[in-house]
């Protein structure tokens, strides 16, 4: 045995390009700006969807939307206000609560939040895997599958109903979001089981569904960003030869 066969050999390291360095740190801040946007964009488009659950709720079971009694108001003034003071026409003496005023005015609000939103956050997902694709990255079918998925929430979130309107009357097509005349005209009985479990699929199954496609796509891009990051440290690692 030469004193050359127990010796080890130590491997040398290549000095990092900084050009390379440079280019996957760029898009390794890239990807994390999107997820930062796409936490904003998510945060809204939920509390919107909730928010819409929740007046539905209200006006379901909490009858905010039912105008007070004509007479609520006549109880808090004197004992010897007249009864003439009263007016003829009931129409004219319906008052309604705080939360109905404020359930028209958050409702629609709600509604163009979320649909911007989930716009802003199907581009999110586009523009990761844009990132992704052109840095040779890996990790890019994450991204397109949360892309597509939210392309699906897009759709079911869009006013169909109202855009089809002007084609004519009757045209009804069921979305996650709904206006406050549909709640208002809420029905308080149903003529079967059948009506029933339409109008809880409507009113409740719908914002159900939207939730669930929304935390489905959001896991999709979550893993290939995972992906993506573990990728991104193994290049930018010293390499040995």
């Amino acid at each position: 045995m030469n004193e050359y066969s127990s010796a080890k050999i130590v491997p040398t390291c290549d000095p990092p390009d900084p050009a390379v360095q440079e280019r996957l740190q760029d898009y390794s801040a890239a990807l994390r700006t999107i997820r930062g946007a796409r936490g904003v964009f998510l945060l809204i488009l939920i509390l919107s969807v909730l928010l819409q659950v929740g007046a539905y709720a209200a006006a379901r079971w909490g009858n905010v939307l039912q105008p007070l009694p004509v007479l609520q108001k006549q109880l808090a003034a004197p004992a010897d206000a007249e009864v003439a003071a009263l007016p003829a026409d009931p129409e004219t003496a319906e008052t309604f609560s705080t939360y109905y005023y404020l359930i028209e005015l958050t409702l629609p609000l709600s509604e163009f939040l979320g649909q911007v939103s989930c716009g802003l956050l199907t581009l999110s997902f586009l523009f990761a895997a844009l990132v992704c694709l052109s840095g040779g990255l890996g990790g890019v079918r994450g991204s397109i599958s949360a892309f597509f998925w939210m392309l699906v929430l897009l759709a079911l979130l869009f006013p169909w109903s109202r855009w089809l309107a002007g084609g004519g009357e009757g045209v009804q097509v069921p979305g996650v979001y709904y206006t406050f005349a549909e709640l208002v005209r809420l029905p308080l009985e149903f003529r079967d089981w059948l009506h029933e479990v339409l109008h809880y699929v409507r009113y409740l199954g719908y914002p159900l569904f939207a939730l669930i496609i929304a935390f489905t796509s959001d896991r999709r891009f979550s893993r290939g960003y995972r992906l993506v990051q573990r990728h991104l440290e193994a290049q930018m690692k010293v390499k040995k030869i």
